[in-house]
């Protein structure tokens, strides 16, 4: 097998979603990982969110790596959204955001149902 591929079946490292509630703020939904390798198609899909709404969840509940440039990423999206809210439930990624002191300067919920739209 050549680097970069993956066993027939296996789950792809990174699948994003978006959808948007009727109030109007933006759900950006991350499961698998997030390094080297699939950070470029994160970055874009967050980048994207954050210009098309006002308010971006973004949702890691399902996310079970968080490198230095996903961590980079989100750093980016909070500078360039006028409101940008983390769901975290992970014990890893938590950390990850605790230790590296990103977490500090971001809204960190444990819930979407958490995060005032006001």
């Amino acid at each position: 097998m050549l680097p970069g591929q993956r066993v027939p079946g296996e789950q792809p490292p990174l699948a994003v979603s978006t959808c948007r509630r009727k109030d109007g703020v933006l759900i950006l939904t991350a499961v698998g990982e997030i390094d080297a390798a699939t950070v470029g198609r994160f970055r874009t899909e967050l980048s994207g969110a954050c210009v098309k709404g006002k308010h971006v969840i973004l949702d890691l509940s399902g996310v079970g790596f968080l490198s230095c440039a996903g961590l980079q990423a989100l750093e980016e999206a909070n500078a360039a959204s006028p409101r940008f809210s983390v769901i975290v439930k992970t014990p890893l990624v938590s950390r990850i955001l605790d230790v590296s002191g990103v977490g500090a300067d971001l809204d960190v919920r444990w819930d979407v149902e958490d995060v005032s739209i006001y």
